[in-house]
């Protein structure tokens, strides 16, 4: 499997990043660890190095294994909106909730208990909020394939 899987993974590193495209030493053995072994992993890299394309595609592969959606917690809206483009490139259905989408909460909910959506892209803040954490997180809570907490500071 892991073979078959690596070269997988390489094509969607290709559908995202374009033609050539090869992983950064550590890229496919996070990937590996949380994807394939289905391990924790702790990556810790300097801005730009590409831990999004990590997650963005261990969630593909865990999604197409039958896994939950992944519950991704970052603290940039900006960073946000480009993560969700990038993960559309490969058929990633990412969804956000935050306070600037309020119109969109009630969609992405529904997609969310549908099994509709692959990634949820929150703000930390909304683990705080009263209504995200009674009313949307326990209708995934126990179905998580894989969270990840990006720029931890």
């Amino acid at each position: 499997m892991n073979d078959c899987t690596k070269k997988q993974a390489q094509h969607y590193l290709q559908t995202m990043l374009g033609p050539g495209s090869q992983f950064r030493d550590g890229q496919w053995e996070a990937i590996e660890a949380v994807a394939v072994r289905r391990q924790r992993a702790l990556v810790v890299q300097r801005t730009g190095w590409g831990k999004s394309i990590v997650y963005f595609l261990a969630t593909k592969l865990l999604r197409e294994q039958g896994a939950g959606p992944t519950l991704l917690i970052s603290p940039l809206l900006s960073l946000m909106r480009n993560q969700i483009a990038m993960a559309e490139r490969i058929g990633i259905r990412a969804s956000t909730i935050h306070s600037a989408n309020q119109k969109d909460w009630a969609q992405v909910e529904e997609a969310l208990r549908c099994d509709a959506c692959d990634i949820l892209l929150i703000s930390p803040e909304r683990l705080s909020n009263p209504r995200f954490v009674q009313q949307v997180l326990p209708d995934i809570a126990g179905k998580i394939g894989l969270f990840v907490v990006d720029e931890a500071h």
